[in-house]
């Protein structure tokens, strides 16, 4: 038993349903993709590439230093409770 619609018949000369023509395919063959890059003229760069890299590792540098920063007084703020602490256990042990 064959459950594939049967192809329809060709009709001649059918009228045209849309004003707009059809889309051109794109090719999917890398010959023709890699010929089709057109440079824009006019359309220049606002910032440099060197000067984009020199601002990520400017920003990245900031956040590691104040990380650091942080970390650091973190630390000290720690150690002063710690040393007030074991003032108190002092306190508390002595009779």
């Amino acid at each position: 038993m064959n459950t594939q619609n049967p192809a329809p018949a060709p009709t001649a000369a059918a009228p045209a349903t849309s004003a707009a023509p059809a889309a051109p395919v794109a090719s999917t063959t890398t010959d023709d993709r890699g010929g089709a890059f057109r440079a824009i003229d006019g359309a220049g760069e606002s910032v440099s590439g060197g000067n984009l890299l020199i601002a990520a590792y400017a920003v990245v540098w900031f956040i590691v230093l104040a990380l650091v920063v942080r970390t650091f007084t973190r630390q000290s703020a720690t150690a002063e409770g710690l040393a007030k602490l074991e003032e108190q256990i002092k306190k508390a042990a002595k009779p």
